[in-house]
């Protein structure tokens, strides 16, 4: 029997939840020619949401064309412009005989060679053979824009994670370059989406940087309760099985329904049930659920520096003035500039954020393991 939960792949279709207000405003400024900056933190369904509002877009404009690009995997210049390139050719040709003639035809003088990849569905992948110039680059960069005019379309260029093209050593370059190029399209809209909030709101919020007010700053919410519960209820019943609405809303404030951890939670307690959910049930569930995250916990923590993990534990036991005195003392935290540099570094690595002028844990199951730790 399939499960009706489902996380760590793309949620589509049955398992695609509410957000349809989120994919009406990304529908309607991408296709209005208004770039976004989408904001949340890791697993909370960022690439779910764009590429299911994008395959509306797509099937209600039959204009728009949209490319994908994943950065979290881009360790240098040269691939970002390649990834770019075979991106924007792939999604606007089609199929892959005119995507190898629009390689050619647009970019023939900067090519090595174009290959197709193996497997079921062919994917585009241009080799430039060579670190850009800069007239290469300016090219490249407007190369969705070009493509649109010339085949009376639109694009939209999706770059997931894109904040870790910051941690690239000519990224300051690009970032100018970027900005200059695309600030001037008219037929392509871009949509830059990230986890690392802090990163993303200095990439698009600082009024010092290239990219200040490029995009429009969206901090994805997370699906409530009312519309997780149903989920649940509804995903039991349809495999023959019961939950009580009550433990449903618990699995949700377990994590504070967090997409990924709450269709994890809610996988488990359906695996471990035959026909009707109860408190044994869902306590064996959480421990799994806690136990199966916890190696990579331990990687994660493990990384830190002592004075981190002072900081971890002090703002895990609801301390608020981590500066004071007393709390100095009693966590070992250093002094003021390694308070704050830890500060940063924790909130850049995600394990702490800002709620309501309060620092806290950000991910909601590690919050539980580290419990007493």
């Amino acid at each position: 029997m399939d499960s009706p939960f489902q996380f760590g792949t793309l949620a589509t279709d049955k398992n695609f939840i509410d957000r349809v207000e989120d994919r009406k405003q990304l529908k309607q400024m991408l296709s209005s020619n208004i770039n976004v900056a989408l904001i949340s933190p890791r697993r909370w369904g960022k690439s779910s949401l764009v590429k299911k509002a994008m395959e509306e877009l797509v099937a209600e404009r039959k204009e728009f064309r949209v490319c994908y690009i994943d950065a979290f995997s881009i360790n240098s210049e040269a691939e970002f412009y390649n990834a770019f390139a075979s991106g924007v050719i792939s999604c606007a040709a089609g199929k892959v005989e005119k995507a190898i003639k629009d390689a050619k035809n647009y970019l023939g003088h900067l090519l090595a060679n174009v290959t197709v990849s193996d497997g079921l569905s062919d994917i585009l992948s241009v080799n430039l053979g060579f670190k850009p110039q800069e007239m290469d680059k300016m090219e490249i960069l407007n190369l969705p824009e070009k493509i649109a005019h010339d085949k009376g379309i639109r694009i939209v260029v999706c770059i997931d994670e894109f904040q870790q093209l910051v941690n690239l050593p000519e990224y300051p370059d690009m970032e100018g370059k970027m900005r200059t190029v695309w600030q001037k399209q008219k037929l392509t809209s871009y949509c830059f989406y990230g986890s690392k909030k802090h990163m993303m709101v200095d990439i698009f919020g600082d009024s010092q940087k290239p990219f200040y007010r490029f995009a429009n700053l969206i901090f994805m919410p997370k699906i409530g309760k009312g519309d997780w519960i149903p989920f649940i209820c509804e995903g039991f019943q349809s495999t023959g099985k019961h939950i009580s609405p009550a433990f449903a809303e618990i699995i949700c404030e377990t994590v504070e329904c967090h997409s990924w951890y709450l269709q994890q939670f809610a996988f488990y307690v359906w695996s471990a049930t035959e026909r009707e959910v109860n408190e044994d049930i869902m306590q064996a569930s959480l421990k799994r659920l806690i136990d199966t995250n916890s190696p990579m916990f331990i990687s994660d923590i493990e990384k830190l520096t002592p004075s981190q993990r002072a900081m971890l534990r002090a703002i895990r036991d609801g301390v608020s003035q981590l500066s004071s005195e007393e709390t100095v003392k009693n966590y070992h935290l250093g002094n003021p500039n390694t308070i704050a540099r830890n500060k940063k570094v924790l909130q850049e690595k995600s394990f702490i954020d800002s709620e309501e002028g309060h620092l806290v844990i950000a991910d909601p199951v590690f919050k539980l393991w580290y419990q007493g730790r």
